[in-house]
């Protein structure tokens, strides 16, 4: 089975992340690359409301 990342797929890219059993199975998987986990992540940052936001909605 081939893993590749999904992020580069709908790119156009194919970037083959690792094979892993069953070697025997010409079957694809999707994960995420580093370059993608990063921009990810920044991403989810950016729009999580910090939890000192919600206490002071909270108490109005």
């Amino acid at each position: 089975m081939t893993v590749v990342c999904a992020w580069c797929q709908h790119q156009g890219r194919t970037t083959v992340l690792r094979e892993k059993e069953p070697f025997d199975r010409p079957v694809i998987s999707h994960g995420i690359c580093d370059e993608h986990a990063v921009a990810f992540l920044a991403e989810v940052r950016e729009t999580v409301t910090p939890a000192s936001s919600l206490d002071r909605v909270r108490a109005r």
